[in-house]
């Protein structure tokens, strides 16, 4: 399919919401991915912030997506309002931090784990997963017994789709991140725009046929 072929047509707005420990970094995240800026000291977020960025993977591209971005918070007394930040959102970045893995891993687990039960109980569209380290700059190589533990759960979760190591000190793996996202949401997308208006296509052109042999007659 050529970009320009659909150069016109909009996505809708798409939801993501982060997830996972206080101060992993959830909040450096989105606002080095909104305005490329790192603060040394972000403060703890209350309930929930809501941020919205226009987002296009495609360089020099007029047409953008909407994201719109909810960071949660990470403190154990805010898990039981969680569930409505997270309800239709599409993406879900579940985030741990690389320096502090034990902890921060397990908190990761049982988000990923409350999200699998959210896509098992809803009929509507499932929450795609990313699992994201941060903090990367904190560590110097990210050792086999971390990778054996992450390879494990996107084995065993099957709407965990990817693993993103990123660093939002050093600016790194964000981009890069979003970019795989919203490119898998215009391919979903576009799929489904042109599955469906075909269809629509198929019906009118049979209902003209069915009409033009119904007006036919013979001399």
């Amino acid at each position: 399919m050529s970009e320009t072929s659909h150069s016109s047509i909009l996505p809708p707005p798409y939801k993501i919401v982060l997830l996972g420990d206080s101060s992993v970094g959830k909040t450096s995240l989105v606002h080095r991915f909104t305005t490329n800026r790192f603060d040394t000291h972000t403060p703890n977020t209350i309930g929930a912030a809501f941020i919205t960025k226009e987002f296009s993977p495609h360089e020099n591209h007029e047409r953008k997506v909407r994201l719109e971005i909810w960071d949660t918070a990470g403190q154990e007394r805010y898990r039981s309002l969680t569930p409505m930040y997270y309800r239709n959102a599409r993406v879900a970045l579940v985030c741990f931090d690389l320096s502090k893995f034990e902890s921060t891993f397990n908190t990761a687990k049982y988000w990923i784990q409350q999200l699998e039960l959210n896509n098992s109980s809803d009929s509507r569209e499932k929450i795609e997963i990313r699992l994201v380290g941060t903090k990367r700059d904190l560590v110097s190589t990210i050792d086999d017994a971390t990778k054996d533990q992450v390879n494990k759960l996107i084995t065993e979760q099957s709407n965990v789709v990817k693993f993103h190591e990123t660093s939002s000190k050093e600016g790194t793996g964000i981009e890069s991140l979003f970019e795989d996202i919203v490119t898998n949401i215009e391919e979903t997308f576009f799929t489904q725009y042109y599955e469906q208006n075909r269809d629509t296509s198929d019906q009118i052109g049979n209902m003209l046929r069915t009409r033009q042999t119904s007006n036919s007659y013979c001399c």
